[in-house]
């Protein structure tokens, strides 16, 4: 049988309070701009982003076959 203890501070201990464990302070973190905003829920825009990643990971793909 495994002991129930972790040293990992992402996983709950069994009766540990909620607010023992680590919270991320997200306070200071960089908001996205209009523009990203925009671009993130174009369709066109992220079929496009979408087909030179394929793109990219055929080349590789081939490449590494000869």
């Amino acid at each position: 049988m495994s002991d129930m203890t972790t040293t990992d501070p992402c996983i709950p201990v069994p009766g540990s309070a909620v607010s023992d464990q680590p919270t991320a302070d997200l306070s200071r973190a960089p908001l996205p701009t209009a523009a990203t905003l925009r671009r993130r829920r174009s369709v066109p825009f992220q079929l496009a982003r979408f087909a030179v990643f394929n793109t990219r990971i055929l080349r590789m793909v081939t490449k590494g076959a000869h």
